[in-house]
């Protein structure tokens, strides 16, 4: 079975990252990456199970591909924190990941890049 790593960057995500966290509880690995949060978000995170990383903030792009390279699993699904993965959604992730035929990365309406990490 192949697996999955759940990417959450964060800055004071407070009031979403349980709920985030929650959503992709179904991946082999959840990273939160933190961009030095001043409220909860890491507190909270702690809780759950989570590997978190602390790194400066330079932009989007290099902050969720330092956490993609901290990954252990090949596959990576990259969510912001007040994005939630559904049921349904879970379902098609899981799908792709175990069928991906010669696809190598799938994007899902109002969710970001399931890719696999090369």
């Amino acid at each position: 079975m192949k697996k999955i790593t759940a990417i959450i960057p964060t800055l004071n995500e407070e009031i979403h990252i349980y709920e985030a966290i929650r959503s992709v509880r179904f991946a082999d690995e959840i990273i939160v990456i933190d961009s030095f949060s001043s409220d909860q978000t890491l507190e909270i995170a702690q809780k759950h199970n989570v590997k978190i990383i602390k790194r400066k903030f330079d932009d989007f792009s290099s902050q969720k591909n330092f956490a993609i390279d901290q990954a252990q699993h090949d596959w990576i699904y990259v969510l912001d924190a007040d994005e939630r993965v559904t049921p349904e959604v879970e379902k098609e992730i899981y799908e792709a990941v175990q069928n991906p035929g010669s696809m190598l990365g799938f994007m899902f309406v109002g969710h970001f890049i399931l890719q696999e990490k090369n």
